[in-house]
């Protein structure tokens, strides 16, 4: 064989590795977090990440590249429709502006991430976010219960002469109840506390004590008035574009994960119990006639202020599906 020839046939031979070896390159995916890492808020979102990375080894590998250091926590939705990351894990009450119908989330009462999938609200979801923005549904990776806490007893569900922090979301349930509420930021709510400008506040039953919280109030009021379900999107293009069998083991990683969720979170929420305790802080017990009076105020102003008032197309539909976990 002749020196050109010799040449030609390894110059088609690294061509043909090569090739092979970028076909052999699993898809990356960029993922982000609406939380920091270290909050238990992304601890089952990370678990999907490494569950997919595991098991789809040479096929899929999913990057974590940050949380709202990267990009803002209200501002995720836009780089991910654009695809400048593909998936994200996030409060519903932070693209609510966009997708107020994913506060469908919200009313179950207590249904599981797996039962909500089962009555259909993920592939609702799914179909609605995709025709808004672009993106899909999925999973739900993260439920919390919510509760208030005080800095003085309260002898039933009456917070008249009472003021407290409140996000969008508990305002119908606060304000039915008698309370004044205040918007105060996160960072802000110690300050808020220890100087009187709040008496209390509902919050995640999970995170009190970590943020000092725990130092400023006296009492929790139990059982959860809220069971906050948070959803995880994925560019629809990137996941369109993915191979069957990629698809099933996002798809199945995450319905591993909802199962999982209720126990997960629960488990941590008897710790932050148990901290809380050292604290001082007393629960005080909700009686279950105004358990009824605070689900139905959450259902029915909360369904007309977040479902059918902003998405006049798509809320009634969700709300039909919700139904079945509706207060009598």
């Amino acid at each position: 064989m002749n020196r050109q020839a010799l040449a030609g046939a390894f110059a088609l031979a690294a061509a043909l590795f090569t090739s092979s070896v970028f076909a052999q390159q699993p898809v990356v995916l960029k993922a982000v977090t609406a939380w920091d890492k270290s909050l238990p808020f992304v601890d089952k979102y990370m678990d999907w990440v490494k569950r997919v990375n595991d098991k789809g080894a040479g096929k899929v590998r999913i990057d974590y590249v940050g949380g709202p250091e990267v990009y803002p926590s209200f501002e995720q939705l836009e780089p991910l429709k654009r695809g400048v990351f593909s998936t994200v894990v996030t409060s519903t009450a932070y693209v609510a502006g966009a997708l107020p119908e994913l506060n469908a989330t919200w009313f179950g009462f207590g249904a599981t991430p797996a039962e909500l999938r089962a009555a259909g609200l993920v592939d609702a979801l799914d179909k609605v976010t995709r025709e808004k923005a672009g993106v899909a549904v999925l999973g739900l990776p993260l439920q919390m219960r919510f509760n208030v806490y005080l800095k003085k007893p309260i002898a039933k569900a009456d917070l008249t002469g009472l003021k407290l922090r409140t996000t969008p979301v508990y305002e119908p349930v606060l304000k039915a109840l008698g309370a004044a509420t205040v918007t105060v930021p996160p960072a802000e709510l110690l300050t808020a506390l220890e100087t009187g400008i709040v008496d209390g506040f509902a919050w995640p039953a999970v995170a009190v004590t970590g943020p000092g919280y725990a130092r400023a109030v006296k009492f929790k009021v139990t059982p959860p008035w809220w069971v906050g379900t948070d959803v995880a999107l994925i560019n629809a293009k990137a996941f369109d574009a993915l191979a069957p069998d990629v698809k099933k083991i996002l798809v199945d990683a995450m319905i591993e994960i909802e199962k999982e969720v209720p126990a997960y979170y629960q488990e941590k929420e008897r710790g932050e119990d148990a901290a809380m305790a050292k604290f001082g802080i007393q629960n005080i017990a909700t009686t279950d006639a105004d358990m009824v009076k605070i689900r139905k105020a959450h259902w029915e102003a909360g369904t007309k202020i977040f479902l059918t008032g902003p998405s006049p197309k798509y809320g009634p539909a969700l709300v039909d599906i919700m139904k079945r976990y509706a207060p009598n």
